[in-house]
């Protein structure tokens, strides 16, 4: 394991067990301020929530690959303190079986990882299958309102949704890790996308860095083989992350 990969497990592990604390009562604060306080993706992730807000770029804010369901709380709960008037759905795919196979080699996201919790949380042990009910726990405890939870892959469960339900997203987090989940994500949120659409893909910089692994070559080739999209850097975040503007062109 790479030093970057377990000093930012350390640092989770550490948000999260005074996230933990709180529900408790060693800290006075709501769940949800104490993990968002600490966990360093939530200044990207509410400025993301703000941009979408101050442009007025209209839809959902999606999260494609939910874990545990912490990053899509942290999305939920910028957006409720952004603009609770503002009508947006907070939807979430996952199939909650861990990751699938793909071409890419990585020494810690393997087939089948991810399917059950690897670190301090505030409701699950480690070691705890990930489901949906425990994201729908998480967002009881934290005081927000039920997400909606899509399960299955993503190349179904976006079909079936997009652009039927979710004709327009604002914010789209991207979290899977592999390039074969996010080519599936890409390709099944395309109809969905708008001028200003902001991105995220939390694993940009997996595989140290080489942009022909991953979500940076799945971007890549979905910017390539399309006319209707640039993207514009918005700014980087956590350990791996990078987020975008889509700017019509």
């Amino acid at each position: 394991m790479s030093p970057i990969v377990r000093s930012a497990r350390r640092r989770l592990r550490r948000t999260l067990s005074l996230a933990r604390d709180a529900v408790v009562g060693r800290h006075v604060e709501a769940t949800i301020e104490t993990i968002a306080r600490l966990d360093r993706r939530w200044p990207v992730f509410s400025s993301a929530v703000e941009f979408v807000a101050v442009e007025g770029i209209p839809g959902d804010i999606v999260e494609c690959g939910v874990f545990t369901g912490l990053s899509l709380a942290l999305l939920a709960h910028a957006h409720l303190r952004r603009e609770p008037e503002t009508p947006r759905l907070i939807v979430g795919f996952d199939a909650f079986e861990g990751l699938p196979p793909s071409t890419d080699e990585h020494p810690m996201w393997k087939t089948g990882s991810l399917s059950v919790n690897a670190w301090d949380h505030p409701l699950l042990p480690i070691g705890e299958p990930v489901t949906p009910d425990a994201t729908r726990r998480l967002f009881a405890m934290c005081g927000l309102p039920e997400p909606r939870l899509e399960v299955g892959w993503f190349a179904d469960t976006l079909r079936a949704t997009v652009p039927s339900s979710i004709s327009q997203i604002a914010v789209l987090h991207i979290d899977c890790d592999l390039y074969e989940s996010a080519c599936d994500v890409l390709q099944g949120v395309r109809p969905a996308l708008q001028d200003g659409t902001i991105v995220l893909f939390d694993d940009w910089f997996l595989f140290k860095g080489n942009p022909s692994k991953g979500e940076s070559r799945a971007f890549g080739e979905f910017l390539a083989e399309q006319s209707e999209w640039d993207a514009v850097p918005y700014r980087t975040y956590g350990t791996c992350g990078r987020a975008f503007i889509l700017s019509s062109r």
